[in-house]
C-alpha cells in the first residue's frame, strides 16, 4: 500500500507541475525569439525637428512597372528585395529636384543601371564600393554605426539616408528611406507599403540596424 501510495503522489506532483513549467518554456522561447531579433540594433530619436520636404517621392518595389525585374544576375526581383533600390532611386530624385540636377530615374531605371554595372552581388546585395562608379555625380557613405546625431546631420544638409529596419520591429530586415521627423519621430519613404503616404520610424519600433547616405556631390 505504501508504494501504491507513492505512485499516486508522484503521479499527482507530476501532473501540477507539468502546465506550469510548459507555461515557463513557451515564455521563455518567446522571449528569446524578441531578444535575438533586435540584437544588433540601435534604437533612435531625432535630436532635432527636420522639416519634411515639400514633395515626397513614392517608388514601391512591386509596382508593376519593374516588379518582376531581377537585381543583377540574382534570382531575388525588385517585388521580393528590391526595396533598397527603390529607397536609393526615391531618395536621389528628391535630391536632383531640390539641386536642380539633371537626374531622373525610377526605381526600375535605376535598378538596370545597378545590375548593367555589376553593383549587386550574385546573391543580389549592393555592393555600395560600386555605387559611385555606377551613377554619376554620387557619393557614398557607410555609417560604422547607427546614432541619431548622423541621421540628423545627413538630414540638415539636404541627405535622404537609407536605413536598414526589420517589417515591424521584429521581422525581416528591410530598407526604408528616411526623408525627415515629424513630433519627434523619423519619417520615412517605405517602399514595401502601396500607399504614398509617408510613415513613421515607430512603425519598425525605431530601431535600426544600418544606415547609408548617398547623395549628389
Amino acid at each position: 500500500m505504501q508504494k501504491a501510495n507513492t505512485g499516486i503522489k508522484r503521479n499527482e506532483w507530476k501532473k501540477g507541475y507539468f502546465l506550469p513549467l510548459f507555461l515557463l518554456a513557451v515564455i521563455l522561447s518567446v522571449l528569446s525569439y524578441f531578444v535575438v531579433r533586435t540584437m544588433g540594433g540601435c534604437t533612435v530619436y531625432p535630436e532635432t525637428e527636420i522639416p519634411l520636404p515639400e514633395s515626397t517621392v513614392f517608388f514601391f518595389q512591386k509596382d508593376a512597372e519593374w516588379g518582376n525585374d531581377h537585381l543583377g544576375t540574382s534570382k531575388d526581383t525588385m517585388a521580393s528585395s528590391g526595396c533598397l533600390v527603390s529607397a536609393l532611386a526615391a531618395g536621389l530624385d528628391m535630391q536632383a529636384a531640390r539641386l536642380g540636377t539633371p537626374f531622373s530615374m525610377t526605381a526600375g531605371e535605376l535598378n538596370h543601371v545597378f545590375s548593367e554595372k555589376n553593383v549587386y552581388t550574385e546573391h543580389g546585395a549592393v555592393i555600395w564600393g560600386q555605387v559611385e562608379q555606377a551613377v554619376s555625380g554620387v557619393k557614398c557613405q557607410v555609417a560604422d554605426e547607427v546614432s541619431s546625431s548622423l541621421l540628423d546631420q545627413w538630414l540638415k544638409k539636404g541627405y535622404f539616408p537609407v536605413a536598414k529596419v526589420r517589417v515591424k520591429g521584429t521581422g525581416a530586415y528591410h530598407w526604408v528611406l528616411i526623408i525627415g521627423t515629424e513630433g519627434g519621430q523619423y519619417v520615412c519613404m517605405d517602399p514595401l507599403r502601396e500607399e504614398k503616404t509617408p510613415v513613421s520610424l515607430a512603425e519598425f519600433k525605431n530601431r535600426v540596424y544600418a544606415m547609408r547616405a548617398v547623395y549628389f556631390e
